[in-house]
């Protein structure tokens, strides 16, 4: 049986390297292997994604006085509306369609990416807790879980694209008998 591939390595490709505004065009992740996958060697690195730089340069100018709360909020705000326009697409019924026209390993792997994307989620909530608590386990735990986020969001997409990869390479090998 030949199942349908889902590119949920390229979504998170484009995810990752979005611009971190209210405006931004939004994830394909239905795009085509061919149409938006770049390969695993030529993944941008993790502590180059805008998001993280984003929620990371919020923290640390919160801590040093240098950002008032106002900005810090709107800057957790940013990242989070783009977090919840990521999970919103499982949630559409032609992402649906998609995944359950997917393999098996296909909507295992959909399914990490929304359970770390919804992690992030609550992490950012725990961000944003911190300015009524103003209590700093909310803020360090809460940048820690950010972190953990999106570095298992990063795993998911190695494994995403290598899945690519394997199916390009069964696809060609075929063609070749």
């Amino acid at each position: 049986m030949n199942n349908k591939s889902l590119d949920i390595g390229g979504a998170l490709s484009s995810a990752f390297a979005g611009p971190v505004e209210e405006d931004s065009a939004p994830v394909n992740v239905l795009a085509g292997a061919l149409a938006s996958h770049r390969g695993t060697a030529q993944k941008g690195a993790l502590e180059d994604s805008p998001y993280l730089l984003a929620v990371r340069q919020a923290v640390a100018g919160l801590r040093a006085g240098s950002l008032p709360v106002e900005d810090y909020y709107v800057e957790i705000s940013k990242v989070h509306q783009q977090i919840s326009a990521l999970i919103g697409l499982f949630e559409m019924q032609q992402v649906q369609r998609e995944l359950a026209l997917a393999g098996e390993d296909h909507q295992v792997l959909a399914g990490r990416t929304q359970l770390h994307l919804e992690q992030i989620e609550q992490a950012l909530g725990r961000l944003v807790h911190y300015l009524d608590t103003q209590d700093m386990a909310d803020l360090d735990e809460g940048l820690a879980q950010v972190e953990a986020g999106y570095l298992a969001l990063d795993k998911t997409q190695d494994e995403a694209l290598q899945m690519v990869e394997e199916s390009d390479e069964d696809d060609s090998e075929e063609e070749d008998l």
